[in-house]
């Protein structure tokens, strides 16, 4: 039986969407697109981090190819390229309570 293993290039592009989405923050940005373009300013209170911090952040999201930005003016909208990396997110939540769902009924001996 052999073993298919994707080529090294494909193997570091994926290891720096992990590496991206790895940061509670910028994986809370994310969340916050998940309802659609939102502009930095409005993006910068819900994160709870100084101006620039968020737009490091936004930049490696842009950079890994998550997001992407457009300027209205003196505003920076950001929205996600492709959806998928929800289906990615939704997979890892609904993981994570049936790993929950596990440990109460192992807890209590249902």
């Amino acid at each position: 039986m052999s073993l298919f293993l994707p080529d090294d290039k494909i193997l570091e592009f994926k290891s720096r969407i992990f590496k991206v989405i790895g940061d509670a923050n910028r994986l809370k940005i994310i969340e916050i697109l998940r309802s659609g373009e939102n502009c930095q300013c409005e993006i910068i209170p819900l994160i709870a981090q100084s101006q620039p911090t968020v737009s490091r952040h936004l930049k490696l999201l842009e950079e890994a190819g998550l997001i992407m930005s457009r300027k209205e003016g003196t505003k920076t909208f950001y929205q996600v390229v492709d959806g998928h990396i929800y289906t990615l997110i939704d997979t890892i939540d609904d993981d994570m309570r049936v790993q929950v769902s596990k440990e109460i009924a192992k807890k209590y001996s249902f």
